[in-house]
């Protein structure tokens, strides 16, 4: 009869090798689409809609809005609608002054309605701005984030075709100075290789809000968040999955062009970023896509089996040998994906944090994907 280091060892090793498994598929599809050629810059036939939700960004805002009107997209062709989420400092009279001083680019601010479980949150944010929206093609946006001039021409060109419902776009942590944040940069990496790689593949697992865009007919016959309100997070995974099931899995593509990266800063301490990462598990509790909760359920658990291993170790030496070699195992199996997406942003300096981002890796996803799933945490002064 088997004993216990006996049973976890073989539901590790089977852990173990689908994981490797998956990321593996995730690195072929991406480097599939590191070789397929970029679309061609398609000239404007419509009308774009960039959507920017904001919530206290009194210090950002104005970067953002001098950043749409330097786009090398015709302003004529353009509309920057900026939809307030229940925002309490000077983030609307900034958007009133740049409207007025800017008259040749289209400014929309859209005021936020008071406080409600109905009408509050992002995700109405979003849903009134698309009510008001003029363009075929909705440009997605948040407001502490920086882009080239570039950005709007390189993501409205991946629509050429008709098929493409929805594109991903890269994201990228800009460079901080304390090793947290040099971590979370390099960490972050993996999580958009995934997200590229499993695009191209067909079976997306993840998006980012800060970067994205979809046919407003989209959202409009998906029926917009309707089935996810109570979700205060979520916006960006839950269209991608309500597209990927109403219009197929070919639909949705990734954006590999240097021209669209959009970045963002990392969290500075340790307790915002555990802060945002049980945020983001928080609404998985909404998931429905087989292959999001999949990938979701077998990334946690390798994390947390080679962890437990690891832990049990120091009570069951074979077991320690076992989990540690594993966890070699597969940080060897997710290095190419990293490296080839520190080329493509430039950020192969952090490569020599490697070891370090993937033993507080192991940590943080144990730890969060088990508190997130039933502890509160704050975004912008609201509990979520």
């Amino acid at each position: 009869m088997m004993g216990f280091q006996e049973i976890y060892i073989a539901i590790l090793l089977l852990i173990t090798a689908v994981y490797g498994w998956l990321i593996g598929a995730f690195t072929i599809g991406l480097i599939r689409i590191r070789k397929q050629p970029k679309p061609d810059r398609i000239s404007p036939s419509g009308f774009v809609s960039v959507i920017i939700p904001v919530r206290n960004e009194a210090g950002q805002i104005l970067r953002i809005l001098e950043e749409m009107r330097d786009q090398d997209f015709p302003a004529s062709s353009t509309e920057i609608i900026v939809t307030d989420d229940s925002s309490e400092d000077g983030t609307l009279d900034l958007v009133r002054s740049f409207a007025y001083d800017h008259p040749d680019l289209s400014v929309t601010l859209l005021s936020s309605l008071p406080e409600g479980p109905d009408i509050s949150g992002k995700k109405m944010a979003i849903e009134r701005a698309v009510a008001r929206a003029r363009g075929a093609i909705l440009l997605f946006t948040d407001a502490d984030t920086t882009r080239g001039p570039g950005w709007i021409s390189s993501m409205i060109s991946c629509f050429k075709s008709s098929e493409i419902q929805m594109v991903l776009g890269p994201v990228c942590f800009t460079d901080g100075g304390n090793l947290l944040q040099k971590i979370q940069t390099l960490e972050f990496l993996g999580l958009m290789g995934t997200t590229a790689g499993s695009a191209r593949l067909g079976f997306p697992v993840m998006c980012n809000g800060a970067n994205l865009a979809y046919r407003r007919d989209a959202f409009l016959q998906t029926g917009g968040f309707r089935e996810n309100l109570k979700y205060r997070s979520g916006d960006d995974q839950f269209m991608m999955s309500s597209i990927k099931r109403r219009f197929g899995r070919t639909s949705l593509v990734f954006n590999f062009d240097r021209s669209s990266v959009v970045g963002t800063e990392p969290e500075t301490t340790l307790r915002g970023f555990i802060n945002q990462r049980i945020r983001w598990v928080s609404k998985s509790r909404g998931y429905r896509d087989p292959a999001v909760i999949f990938a979701g359920a077998i990334t946690f658990l390798a994390h947390f089996m080679l962890l437990g291993g690891m832990l049990s170790g120091l009570f069951i030496p074979e077991l320690l040998i076992v989990s540690v070699l594993l966890w070699v195992v597969k940080i060897s199996i997710e290095y190419p994906m990293v490296f080839i997406m520190s080329r493509f942003f430039g950020k192969r300096i952090l490569i020599g944090y490697y070891v370090a981002a993937q033993a507080f890796q192991l940590i943080y996803v144990s730890a969060a994907g088990l508190l997130g799933l039933f502890l509160p945490y704050r975004w912008k002064g609201r509990k979520g």
